[in-house]
């Protein structure tokens, strides 16, 4: 059985319970939803599983304090759910690289893709029960138009909820439990990642990959070869992007190719980012300041004007970035000198 701890003086683990013993899948006495079937504001389930996980009784004084990570909690029933293993470093990695990836659709795309990272998700029963779940991601494809969740938490029903939820099972599985909320939750897009990086306690039914669960017109899920909220975007993709140490020639194509099809929807491209608008125009002032030294270099030597390696100098270029065509052709013609050449310009 868990039981309560605190933080210790060194600082290490700082979660508000622990564990006494692994358990995948310990034995509840009652199902978690039978508290809830008095409230109509929960669907009633036949059972929720959380494999890789421990049940934990938490009041709702102790879920408001805990800073555990938690898969799920139920207020009605006083049980959450916590992995029972420390994630990983396959478990971090998917993640960790998302945030680049994501930020190279958003650049091309010409506009910015919201993201939470473990966002708290909540939804209240008509009796006032809470039910409440953290993701590894939310993704917002057009934050500026959403209602977004404050405070680092998400209230269902009053919070747009995200484009994309993203779940890693490192060692869980979110299938038989999770999964069946955030559906009930009418959540449109779900991502379930599996990591190339096996741990020794992985399920033997769960193989490396990406799952996209989307939401149809009957408000259940179905697996899809694609994003539906990144036009294009296969599942395989996703998930290679997501566990390469580094962006590939290959997987930045893809992740372009997403992005001008976002931007093509909406009518935006890279020169809508600022930063790689303002790296173009310095790209495209970079380019004519050398069109312009050449260009003085060749009409100097066709007079038979001497030129050292250095030249033009620093000042010189600066100069010759800022002069028209006409004032750089009146002094290449008007020097004597490489010097002349940078005093009258």
């Amino acid at each position: 059985m868990p039981r309560s701890v605190g933080r210790g003086e060194s600082g290490e683990r700082t979660g508000v319970y622990e564990m006494s013993e692994p358990d995948p899948m310990p034995q509840i006495e009652e199902p978690l939803d039978v508290d809830c079937k008095d409230d109509p504001g929960f669907p009633v389930f036949d059972g929720l599983e959380f494999p890789g996980c421990v049940a934990v009784p938490m009041t709702s004084a102790q879920y408001e304090a805990c800073e555990e990570r938690l898969e799920f909690w139920d207020e009605a029933a006083g049980i959450a759910m916590i992995a029972d293993s420390e994630p990983g470093v396959g478990h971090q990695q998917p993640i960790g690289l998302l945030g680049g990836i994501v930020e190279r659709i958003a650049q091309e795309r010409g506009s910015r893709i919201g993201r939470f990272c473990e966002l708290g998700l909540a939804r209240y029963g008509a009796g006032g029960n809470r039910r409440a779940m953290q993701p590894d991601e939310c993704l917002y494809v057009y934050p500026e138009r959403a209602h977004l969740p404050t405070a680092g938490s998400l209230t269902v029903g009053e919070d747009d909820p995200p484009d994309v939820v993203v779940e890693v099972d490192y060692t869980t599985d979110v299938r038989r439990g999770k999964l069946r909320v955030y559906e009930s939750w009418a959540f449109p897009e779900l991502w379930v990642e599996v990591p190339d990086h096996e741990p020794p306690r992985r399920r033997r039914s769960q193989l490396s990959g990406l799952t996209v669960y989307l939401l149809n017109r009957e408000g259940h899920y179905e697996i899809a070869p694609e994003s539906r909220a990144f036009p294009g975007w296969r599942a395989q993709e996703i998930h290679l992007a997501m566990n390469e140490p580094a962006i590939t020639p290959a997987i930045n194509a893809t992740l372009r190719r997403v992005g001008a099809e976002l931007g093509a929807r909406d009518g935006t491209g890279p020169d809508d980012d600022l930063l790689l608008a303002a790296h173009r125009r310095e790209s495209r002032v970079e380019g004519g300041l050398r069109e312009r030294v050449e260009l003085v270099r060749q009409t100097l030597r066709a007079r038979g004007i001497a030129l050292s390696s250095g030249f033009p100098a620093a000042s010189c270029r600066a100069a010759l970035a800022r002069a028209s065509a006409a004032e750089i052709a009146a002094a290449s013609l008007a020097c004597g000198t490489e010097q002349d050449f940078e005093r009258l310009i």
